[in-house]
Parts: structure tokens; C-alpha cells; sequence
């Protein structure tokens, strides 16, 4: 790439071309209005002289006539006497014996003017005399016509002769007064580009003109340092998780690697064999949900907004979500109860939303106790119900993620909203977020016993980000947990 044109020299030569070609076509300018002034009043003044000398030639023969004229002879003033057929009588350029030989007058445009209206005048190009030439003519009582001529210099000669001198002493004088008033008229106006500073463009003084581009150059950086923070924050995320995954797998690793060992080793009494099988086969079937929930988040992160876009039920798959853990429910003393009003509509993922339904559900079923219960509702809302009740619904003190207030970000539209209660311990007010973040618990001997991951909720936050929707955690009426979802729905009949 070569050398960048530099704009402040640009400048500096566009204003002293500027200026320069404008004192020369002032000088030509002035040069042609003088002359043309000056061609006026000799014109005037001739045309005066033509009359005085046409009533003093009144009334006299024609040789007197003759006589009269030769006696006013004057070098610079030509003088003409034309007989009424355009015949010239008298030159006071030509010698008498001479007169023969000059065409005749009539068709010249002063003597035709002269003889129609008493009087004319006319500026040409002499071929006797040379150079611009400006004749006046006067009409005489006999009808003969009496002509001056005197020759000007023309308007190159005039401009040579009288102003090139005085004008090139100004140019030379105006180069330099130019020469340094561009260089301090460009320095004032390079001085706000120069001053410009890049990282806070809209600070300090700039031009109007450039305000647009300093705002767009503005609004760029601070995208891209949103964007560099957002990088930064995701790559500490990762990070984390990596280190948080590794440490959550270490732990049944060992474990299994220990009880292995020593079966390997014949150090397990036969009575023990299937305790310590049955010890590996849990911690192999937490590592396995640890992977599950691993590759779950994965694949949401990859996704992001470009989740399948379907109907899905809301209510169908929590429904089929409880199904699927009836069992489990039933193993740990709890009861199951889904109450849906008909169906929710939503828009996104089926496995996504059942997989965000299911965690819900079996979180309220680990960290519940031996009869006690949950309840799953699912009911359509519309936006300004849902803003209104959100509170009440979920429980003094909620808190969740979603957006700026918690709620799902399609306020104008209807809302599916999915509660999940529990009559487990509660969640202590000041955890009600942190419970949404991966490998958060609130109690870790109790989550080694439910044998949980510590990625449900983050599953499910997640999950509902993705659909445009909020989650949140409150009380449950009664006591225990209640935790809401909030999805953009499909307003009924529209699909």
C-alpha cells in the first residue's frame, strides 16, 4: 500500500490555487472593465468633437471646408470629409492626389448612421491605421459627412502594455500573503481532526458534518467492548465449568477406581462383592448423568437462538415428564399431582422443553421428603395479567433470569407459564438466583444423597432462555419451593 495523501497538505494547495486563480480573474476582469470605460469615453469624447467640427463646417464652400480641416491636423485624431455619394473629399491620413484611390465611404456603419440620423460612431479594426480604432460622424446641412477616427490600443495590447507589471508585483505579493494564510487557515480547520481521539470520538470538538461517522464509530466500539467482555466472561465460564466437571467426575472416578481395585486385587470378602458392585454401578450412573447434563448444556450453547422452531405443547410434556418419573417418585414417598387448564402452546424444541419440564419436576422430587408432595401447574396467561401477578403467583421475595424484570421478553403476546411446588425445605432468599447457575447446591451432602448433578436448573434456565421465556424461584403457598417458568405463547387459533 503506498504512502496515504495527506489531507491537511491537500488543503493547503486546493486554497492557494483558490486564491491565486482568483486575483488573475479579478485583474482580467478589472482589465476589461477599464477598457471598456475607457472606449466609452473616447467614444464620447470623439462623437463631441464630430459635432463641434461639423458647425464650423456648416455654410462654407468646399474648398473651403478643405482648408479649414487641413489647418486642424492633429497626429492622433484622423479626419474625414465625405461627399453625400460616400466619394472622400478630404483624409487627413492620405495626400490629396491620393483621394482617388480610396473606395468609397457610404457602406461604412458611422457615415450610413451619420447620414441617417445626423450622427454615429463605431469601434473596428482599422487595416490603414493598425489596431483597435473608434470612429464618430457627423452629418454636415449639405449632406456631406465629416468623420474622426482615433486608434486605441486593443485590449491585449492595453492589459500588456499598462498592467502586466502591476499585476505580477500583486500575485508575487498575494502568493505570499496566501502562502501563509492557508497554512494557518488549514491549520485551524485540521486542528479538531488532529485533537479527534479515537477511543472517545464524541468528546471535544468536531464538526457537524462529522458527527454521523463519530457517532457510528462510537456505537462500533461500544459493541465491540460488549463484545470483548461478553468473550471474556464466556471463556471465565468455561473455564469454570471445565474445572467444575472435572472436579465433579474426579470424585466418582476415584471411587470406582478404588472398589475396582480391590475386587481386582481378591481384597473384597465374597459377602461384600455385591455391595461394592452395586456402589460402582451408582457412581457410574451419576457419571453417566453428569455426561448427559454436560452434553446437554453443550448442545444448548452451540444452538443458542437457533433451537427448531415448532408447536409444542407445554402441558403435554410436563405431563409426559411426570409419567416418566412416577417411579422414582413413588420410590422416594412422593406424590405426582399435573393440573393444566388445556393446552399451552409454545414455540421451540420438544425435547428441549420436555428435558427443561422433566428437571423441574424431578428437582421437587429429590429434595422433597417421604409423603410429601408436588404439584405441577401449567395455565395460559396474557402479559398484563402475567405482569401483574407474577409476584403474588410465585411467592414473596422471587427471583429469577430471563431479561431486565424476570418476565418472558414477549409482553404483547400471551404467556405459558409452568409452576412447579414442592413441599421440600425452601430455598433460602439470598440463593433464589445462585440456584440457576451450573454445579450451585445449596446443601452438598444432600445433593450426594438425591444424587444429583448440580446442571438441572442451569438446564432449565438455559432451556428458557433460549425460547424467549424466564425462569424464577419463590415459596411455595404452604411452604416449600416453587419454581416458574415463563414462555412467549401461541395465542389460541393461531396455529
Amino acid at each position: 500500500m503506498g504512502r496515504a495523501p495527506s489531507l491537511s497538505r491537500r488543503l493547503f494547495r486546493a486554497v492557494l490555487a483558490f486564491a491565486l486563480a482568483g486575483i488573475v480573474t479579478f485583474s482580467l476582469v478589472i482589465a476589461g472593465i477599464c477598457y471598456a470605460s475607457l472606449e466609452r469615453d473616447a467614444a464620447a469624447r470623439l462623437a463631441g468633437e464630430a459635432q463641434r467640427a461639423a458647425r464650423l463646417l456648416d455654410g462654407l464652400p468646399v474648398g473651403e471646408q478643405e482648408a479649414m480641416l487641413a489647418g486642424q491636423l492633429d497626429d492622433a485624431v484622423r479626419i474625414t470629409l465625405v461627399a453625400p455619394d460616400g466619394a472622400v473629399l478630404f483624409d487627413s491620413a492620405t495626400a490629396s492626389q491620393d483621394l482617388g484611390g480610396l473606395p468609397s465611404h457610404a457602406d461604412r456603419p458611422e457615415v450610413r448612421a451619420a447620414l441617417e440620423s445626423g450622427e454615429g460612431a463605431a469601434v473596428r479594426r482599422s487595416d490603414t491605421q493598425g489596431g483597435d480604432t473608434v470612429y464618430a460622424a457627423a452629418a454636415l446641412a449639405d449632406g456631406s459627412v465629416v468623420r474622426l477616427a482615433e486608434t486605441r490600443e486593443s485590449l491585449v495590447a492595453f492589459f500588456l502594455d499598462g498592467l502586466v507589471a502591476p499585476l505580477a508585483a500583486a500575485l508575487v505579493i498575494a502568493a505570499v500573503l496566501v502562502l501563509v494564510l492557508s497554512r494557518l487557515l488549514t491549520r485551524s480547520l485540521m486542528r479538531p481532526l488532529d485533537q479527534l481521539d479515537a477511543a472517545r470520538p464524541l468528546e471535544g470538538e468536531a464538526y457537524a458534518e462529522m458527527v454521523p461517522l463519530l457517532a457510528r464509530i462510537d456505537s462500533q466500539q461500544r459493541t465491540l467492548r460488549a463484545q470483548n467482555e461478553e468473550l471474556a466472561r464466556a471463556e471465565s465460564l468455561r473455564r469454570d465449568f471445565s474445572a467444575n466437571v472435572s472436579h465433579e467426575m474426579k470424585t466418582p472416578l476415584q471411587v470406582i477406581a478404588g472398589y475396582a481395585e480391590l475386587m481386582a486385587n481378591g481384597m473384597v470378602p465374597p459377602g461384600d462383592v455385591a455391595r461394592f458392585s452395586g456402589v460402582i454401578y451408582e457412581e457410574s450412573q451419576a457419571m453417566r448423568a453428569l455426561i448427559d447434563d454436560v452434553l446437554t448444556l453443550s448442545r444448548l450453547d452451540e444452538q443458542g437462538a437457533g433451537t427448531a422452531q415448532a408447536p409444542v405443547d407445554l402441558a403435554g410434556a410436563a405431563a409426559r415428564a411426570a409419567r416418566r418419573l412416577a417411579k422414582p417418585a413413588a420410590d422416594a414417598g412422593v406424590s405426582v399431582e399435573v393440573d393444566a387448564e388445556g393446552p399451552a402452546m409454545v414455540r421451540g424444541s420438544e425435547a428441549l422443553i420436555e428435558q427443561m419440564a422433566y428437571n423441574l419436576v424431578d428437582n421437587a422430587v429429590r429434595y422433597n421428603h417421604p409423603g410429601g408432595e408436588v404439584r405441577v401447574t401449567v395455565r395460559l396467561e396474557d402479559a398484563a395479567g402475567a405482569e401483574a401477578g407474577a409476584g403474588a403467583r410465585d411467592g414473596a421475595g422471587a427471583a429469577g433470569a430471563g431479561g431486565e424484570d424476570g418476565e418472558a421478553r414477549a409482553a404483547s403476546g400471551p404467556v405459558a407459564v409452568l409452576m412447579v411446588d414442592d413441599t421440600g425445605p425452601g430455598i433460602p432468599p439470598q440463593a433464589r438466583e445462585k440456584v440457576f447457575e451450573r454445579f450451585f447446591r445449596l446443601d452438598k451432602s444432600r445433593s450426594k444423597e438425591t444424587g444429583g448433578t448440580g446442571l438441572g436448573l442451569a438446564i432449565v434456565k438455559h432451556v428458557a432462555l433460549t425460547h424467549g421465556g424466564s425462569v424464577s424461584a419463590g415459596d411455595a403457598p404452604g411452604g416449600g419451593t416453587r419454581l416458574t417458568v415463563r414462555l412467549p405463547a401461541i395465542a389460541p387459533g393461531a396455529e
